[in-house]
């Protein structure tokens, strides 16, 4: 009996071990430990960029190959202050000559740095970054001294080969003595929102934070109508948005996707503590790779202009004016002496479409018209009165925006009698708190030069050179050649503030 029982025993258990030895061998017959097997799985489907580490991080490669492309930029420049708001009983003629010096009113030089971040895009030491990173200042003018400090430590004084105002954009070049790390540029077309985004620079500058890396996703596309103070907001806006981490210092550094390719240029976040919350915003690099050959080989980006007001059209708009869908956009106002009241446009049509192209809304027909060549001849299929129109026009190069109007920054570098001007538009006259008349408007004004001793002041509308009518800058330009050798004074008809009182004026050339 006891024999019998443990030869069952001793089968029974040999039964189980045999079952768990075959779904052992099952089991491991679906799984290969292989060298080859091990970098598939470790490898990920994004490339070598994307690779996991042993930590399990997709970031660890994105770092290491962008960071050493990331540098730091330093941009200073020598600013006035000043103090003429404070009451100082005594003039400068008295400080200096009982004390050696001019009075505490006297608006004093004092420099200014602002600190950013940008990266190489080009091995030969070509650098991308945020205008406002180089050129931080009430006026917009570009830093005296920029100075770009290396991954290695290494620094080179910079020189700007081209900046943008109106999207943000600077190109600035070095020139290092061996070939440098250069990012890759991605498609940030191809984005889609949730997906994996890295920011990479220096915020915080003051505590030396450098090339620091932070992970978030890209939270929407397409962001516009943001507003970032006077003379900080970009006229042409598309961001992403994303809430990897940015701050004050990150600005002009990349925006990478998880393959390590850079897709923005970090610009801007929305704080109401000035730090992060989440919500920051890059320039897609789609929109830097269709102005990159204007920067490097212009300096500037030159832009279509046609001189309308567009609106886009909701749905009381379109049953008011009994149209049959909110396509295309309303034309609000018509700008003299442009390519729009040449072709014949009126207030109240509506283009639908820009040569051949359907227009869909406001935003999108300025982005349309500004992607045109200057000069270029454009068709306007317009819906008027019901009827629908095609009109035919050249396009001239797009004027500074009242955004872009710093003290003593023009249009046209033009100066003459120590006077620079703009042509006049509606926007320059409101920014100048004057009416608006056809003409050209004083931007810039140097003291102690005939126009300044004469009573030319900043905000005036020259109306008339010499007794000849100015409608632009072209056309003063061509007036104003000839007079330049002349000895005798030149007659000037201006047109001054809100009123838009017509004054008189003869200006000798000294």
């Amino acid at each position: 009996m006891f024999k019998s029982f443990t030869v069952k025993k001793l089968f029974s258990w040999g039964f189980i071990f045999f079952i768990f030895t075959l779904m052992g061998i099952i089991i491991a017959s679906n799984l290969d430990f292989s060298a080859a097997s091990k970098a598939q799985n470790t490898a990920s489907p994004l490339g070598k960029s994307a690779m996991f580490y042993e930590n399990g991080s997709p970031f660890v490669a994105v770092a290491e190959n962008v960071s050493p492309s990331v540098v730091n930029i330093s941009a200073k420049r020598q600013e006035e202050r000043d103090n003429q708001d404070r009451y100082f009983p005594f003039d400068d003629d008295f400080f200096r000559r009982f004390f050696g010096y001019p009075s505490p009113k006297t608006p004093r030089k004092f420099e200014s740095k602002s600190l950013g971040s940008g990266y190489i895009f080009r091995k030969d030491g070509y650098i991308l970054t945020c205008n406002h990173v180089i050129s931080r200042g009430g006026d917009g003018k570009v830093a005296e001294k920029i100075t770009v400090k290396l991954a290695d430590g290494s620094e080179y004084k910079a020189e700007v080969v081209g900046r943008d105002r109106e999207t943000d954009v600077a190109v600035l070049k070095i020139t290092p003595k061996k070939d440098l790390p250069a990012v890759e540029f991605g498609d940030s077309d191809e984005l889609r929102v949730g997906e994996w985004s890295v920011a990479i620079g220096n915020p915080f500058p003051q505590y030396g934070l450098d090339r620091t890396v932070t992970v978030g996703v890209i939270s929407a596309k397409g962001r516009k109508g943001l507003y970032f103070g006077e003379g900080d907001t970009p006229a042409f806006q598309n961001y992403i948005q994303t809430d990897a981490s940015i701050n004050p210092g990150n600005s002009g550094g990349p925006l990478v996707n998880i393959k390590g390719e850079v897709i923005g240029i970090n610009a801007a976040i929305t704080s109401p503590s000035g730090g992060n919350i989440g919500i920051g915003f890059a320039i897609p690099i789609n929109t830097v790779k269709q102005i990159l050959p204007d920067l490097m080989g212009k300096g500037k980006v030159a832009r279509g202009y046609l001189g309308i007001s567009p609106a886009d059209i909701d749905n009381d708009l379109a049953e008011s004016l009994n149209l049959t869908s909110t396509e295309g956009v309303l034309v609000q106002r018509v700008e003299g002496n442009t390519p729009a009241d040449k072709a014949g446009l009126k207030e109240g049509d509506v283009i639908l479409k820009f040569n051949g192209n359907k227009v869909t809304g406001a935003d999108q027909f300025r982005f349309m018209v500004a992607e045109a060549s200057p000069g270029s001849k454009v068709n306007l299929e317009v819906l008027r009165d019901g009827k629908s129109l095609t009109l035919q026009t050249q396009l001239k190069e797009r004027p500074i925006t009242v955004s872009q109007v710093p003290e003593g920054e023009s249009e046209e570098e033009e100066s003459w009698l120590g006077v620079s001007v703009a042509t006049a538009t509606k926007d320059l006259a409101e920014y100048y708190g004057v009416k608006f008349r056809i003409g050209v408007i004083v931007t810039n004004l140097e003291s102690g030069t005939p126009a300044d001793e004469k009573g030319i002041q900043m905000g005036d509308i020259i109306m008339k050179v010499d007794g000849k009518k100015v409608s632009n800058t072209e056309e003063y330009k061509k007036i104003i050649n000839p007079l330049k050798k002349r000895e005798k004074a030149i007659s000037f008809v201006v047109s001054r503030g809100e009123p838009g009182n017509t004054v008189f004026l003869a200006i000798k050339p000294e």
